[in-house]
């Protein structure tokens, strides 16, 4: 194997790779070659090369006028491939696919691969099942159906027999909340690829949910693809776009390694997030490119009520974000405001900022609880250009019913109790933001619970002219005066740069 190239994925019809440089998403154009055969061009990091024949051997030369490099991949042979169209499933953007699509799934024997070739499939919920595949070929859409008459709903949590315990199936923004099915939904699923160069289509944009969308039934709106309790899952290649709420909500899940991936949402769409792991252990995010109507990725760990539940892994650790690039939406790497579970151990590295309003986020409050910790975040090589404001950590973030409330907003000291939240050991390394909109660096503590450790190495950040500077508090909270331009704010934290 070349010692500059890893193979991320390989898979029946394809496989991924990335270029091993300290380079941020973009490289200088280079050439792919497949069996000396002219293939494509990139200029990319992390590269999915699809349309393959299965159980083939390929050599794969890639050169510009900076490296040649030469390496082989065999690529996978499935045990089975069902093309859901020998299901009746039709592709015509116009009769309803989901049994067909399902049925085709469902009766796949372990180790298949389910192909779903050129066309429009309208769908209500696909339904995923434990080492099947799916591979969208390049021209497939699936499609969310229209009318939210038509989509099931699922089941926040349900109590057993006996009123004892309760299994969660959905969540709402940090708390086991019905909500409408979405797109693709996985329960206690594992050892499944997604992959190819289709489009997964949430029809948010024309299906009426972003219309009114803090109206009970509306809000609790389906996203493109929801994990819960999964293990073992990799999405590679395809278009996440027009998600009625978050595109690609993990829960409660391990070893999820989404690569390659496109989320597309227009810029005014409501609460469009990107990814969002919630409560989840060893997520990887790699060679995305997102352009959202809210955060690209908030990293997450419920509400207070979450920490009551047992028999899951109920906080978030071991989060790798690397080489990346999130254009427009509200925040680039946020973390919170649901996090009263934990976060610990997040790494962003080799990714590109461009034109969000912040780059790290960190937003908490009064209220998240002790359990509330974030700790070990690491940001290191990292671009920003045009960021509104490029690191902001907030523990007065004005969020639910109460979060102007004088116990929220409160600036003097409080006695620590079972509801107070904590962050720690934030490092900021080799981070170069240029064209920076407002604030370097906004940290707001709690005078019972500082921002401890701090540290802020090798960074430079450039703003626009002063007369385009945008003079505003950084933060969502209350009771924060802006006089003029902040560079640099630090309150009740400890810190070094």
């Amino acid at each position: 194997m070349c010692e500059y190239v890893d193979i991320l994925k390989v898979a029946a019809f394809g496989f991924t790779f990335e270029l091993k440089n300290d380079r941020c998403f973009f490289v200088d154009e280079y050439e792919i070659y497949l069996n000396d055969v002219f293939h494509k061009t990139s200029n990319k990091n992390v590269v999915s090369i699809f349309a393959l024949k299965p159980n083939t051997d390929y050599s794969v030369k890639i050169k510009s006028n900076e490296f040649e490099y030469d390496f082989s991949v065999r690529t996978i042979h499935p045990r089975y491939v069902i093309n859901v169209k020998d299901y009746n499933a039709t592709g015509d953007g116009v009769t309803c696919d989901t049994s067909a699509i399902n049925l085709a799934i469902y009766t796949a024997p372990l180790d298949s691969v389910v192909y779903i070739p050129k066309g429009e499939y309208l769908v209500d919920q696909i339904l995923l099942k434990s080492n099947v595949q799916i591979y969208l070929e390049k021209g497939a859409i699936l499609r969310q159906s229209f009318s939210r008459n038509k989509l099931a709903i699922l089941k926040g949590y349900q109590k057993d027999y006996d009123h004892l315990r309760a299994e969660i199936n959905a969540s709402w923004e940090g708390n086991p909340l019905d909500c409408y099915c979405s797109l693709i939904y996985g329960k206690n699923v594992e050892f499944v690829h997604i992959y190819g160069e289709g489009i997964i289509d949430g029809n948010g944009d024309i299906g009426g949910f972003w219309d009114n969308p803090k109206v009970k039934n509306v809000a609790f709106r389906p996203k493109n693809i929801f994990l819960v309790g999964c293990r073992e899952i990799h999405i590679t290649g395809i278009t996440s776009r027009n998600s009625a709420s978050w595109n690609i909500h993990p829960l409660f899940s391990q070893e999820i390694y989404l690569t390659d991936l496109k989320i597309e949402s227009i810029e005014e769409s409501p609460n469009t997030d990107g990814i969002n792991p919630e409560s989840c252990i060893n997520i990887k995010i790699i060679g995305c490119h997102f352009s959202v109507g809210d955060d690209c990725i908030a990293i997450k760990a419920g509400k207070y009520f979450m920490t009551t539940f047992d028999g899951h892994p109920t906080r978030t650790e071991k989060i790798t974000i690397r080489n990346c690039f999130m254009e427009k939406g509200h925040g680039a790497v946020v973390i919170g405001s649901e996090m009263s579970c934990g976060v610990y151990s997040v790494k962003v590295s080799q990714c590109l900022f461009k034109d969000t309003d912040r780059g790290l986020r960190i937003k908490t409050r009064r209220g998240r609880g002790k359990t509330a910790i974030v700790d070990g975040i690491t940001f290191d090589n990292v671009q920003m250009e045009g960021v509104r404001h490029c690191f902001v950590v907030n523990m007065y973030y004005n969020c639910d019913p109460d979060g102007k409330s004088l116990y929220v907003r409160d600036k003097n000291y409080r006695d620590p109790d079972e509801f107070t939240p904590s962050i720690k050991n934030i490092t900021v390394s080799n981070v170069v933001a240029k064209d920076t909109l407002g604030s370097a660096v906004f940290i707001y503590g709690l005078p019972e619970s500082k921002v401890e450790g701090v540290k802020i190495i090798n960074s430079h950040f450039a703003f626009v002219d002063d007369d385009k500077r945008v003079r505003e508090c950084p933060a969502m909270m209350d009771d924060f005066e802006v006089t003029g331009n902040i560079d640099i704010f630090v309150e009740n934290a400890d810190y070094s740069y």
